[in-house]
């Protein structure tokens, strides 16, 4: 049997707060997003993806967002 007369009595700590992280998504989209899934050569996924670090922070949808402001340039020059 476990020696529990060791172990602290009372109450456990409080509970940490946290950030709401489906709130603070910064890829949030008015309906639903479509993979768009292309091959390259590594070199090109490696310099588009340290350029989508450096623009938009190194976080979760930095390509995508690196993407859209390409796209929306492309759009912009027709």
């Amino acid at each position: 049997m476990a020696n529990t007369s060791i172990l602290k009595k009372g109450t456990p700590p409080p509970r940490e707060k946290t950030t709401n992280v489906i709130q603070a998504d910064p890829c949030k989209s008015e309906g639903k997003n479509k993979p768009l899934q292309v091959m390259i050569p590594p070199e090109v996924f490696n310099a588009f993806s340290a350029k989508a670090g450096e623009t938009f922070g190194y976080s979760k949808g930095s390509k995508s967002q690196l993407f859209m402001a390409m796209w929306e340039s492309y759009i912009s020059m027709k």
